[in-house]
């Protein structure tokens, strides 16, 4: 990219073949939910100065897809804002859900900021590699992080006013260290359909509902502090296609919570190696009647 800005107001596709470098310091601003489609990897960014990738408030861009290329995307010390996702062609061979897209690709995300984001993901990572370090989230419209079939890395993160879930895992391999959660409305982490993840150090506040590990998923988890979640802990099979959740809990402080767990018959949660017995039935109308009833409250 040559100039310190570009503007870009209609969609742009870039084929496989090149490699795209956004220097530090340099703007990349969509409008008119403007989206970039590319089959080359990118390098946005480094350690001297921010990069910017961002719509207008009032005019909102929409974002970037970059999938089916084996080399590695480099994101570092970048600011991403003001994007509501893809405008969704049916006829299109994109499905894309997030303002910041990865498909079939490796990546590592280091020191990013994302705010003021209107899609359906703030940031869909889908059948890729990836590490994500220092990477906070603020003022989301929906999910902040889905990962869908994926395997990688997430440190050192913080979530900030998320409507939905902070992070979304289906059919992932992962691990989660050093996070802060402050309102989040839906999940603070959810694992879906057969993921297998390792949670550690965790903290949240204000928010609704912890870990839950459903549809097959194995969760690992200790050194968790919540104060002001709702319901801390679920297991529970929500996809007949799948098996039942299975939830493992060590090291843990509670504080300011309406039920501490909750689970079906045949999910697992085990507290400190001790299962829980209890058994919560409709556990999927109590979850999201509960919410609404707080929603509504609100």
């Amino acid at each position: 990219m040559k100039g310190n800005q570009i503007n870009i107001d209609e969609d742009l596709y870039i084929p496989n073949g090149y490699k795209v470098i956004i220097k530090p310091g340099q703007k990349i601003i969509l409008t008119n939910s403007a989206f970039i489609i590319s089959n080359s990897p990118w390098k946005i960014g480094g350690n001297e100065k921010k990069t910017t990738i961002s719509g207008e408030k009032n005019n909102l861009g929409g974002g970037l897809y970059i999938g089916d290329t084996n080399e590695i995307t480099k994101i570092e010390n970048t600011e991403f804002s003001y994007l509501n996702g893809y405008n969704i062609n049916l006829n299109s061979e994109y499905l894309i859900l997030g303002s910041i897209n990865f498909h079939g690709t490796n990546l590592e995300i280091k020191n990013v900021y994302f705010k003021n984001i209107f899609s359906e993901d703030a940031i869909n990572i889908f059948s890729s590699k990836f590490s994500m370090t220092n990477v906070s989230y603020k003022d989301i419209f929906s999910d902040a992080i889905d990962v869908d079939f994926s395997k990688g890395n997430i440190n050192n993160v913080r979530f900030i006013n998320i409507n939905n879930d902070a992070i979304d895992f289906s059919g992932s391999n992962a691990k989660v260290y050093g996070a802060y959660f402050n309102n989040v409305n839906d999940k603070v982490i959810s694992a879906g359909e057969n993921s297998k993840i390792n949670i550690s150090k965790i903290k949240a506040i204000n928010s609704y509902l912890g870990i839950a590990s459903k549809d097959g998923s194995e969760v690992y988890s200790d050194n968790i502090s919540f104060d002001g979640v709702i319901i801390p802990f679920s297991a529970y099979q929500k996809k007949k296609e799948y098996e039942h959740g299975v939830l493992f809990v060590k090291d843990l402080n509670l504080n300011n919570f309406f039920k501490k767990w909750i689970k079906d018959k045949n999910s697992k949660i085990i507290i400190n190696d001790i299962p829980i017995e209890d058994e919560t039935k409709n556990i999927i109308s109590i979850i999201y009647e509960k919410k609404i009833s707080l929603l509504n409250n609100n």
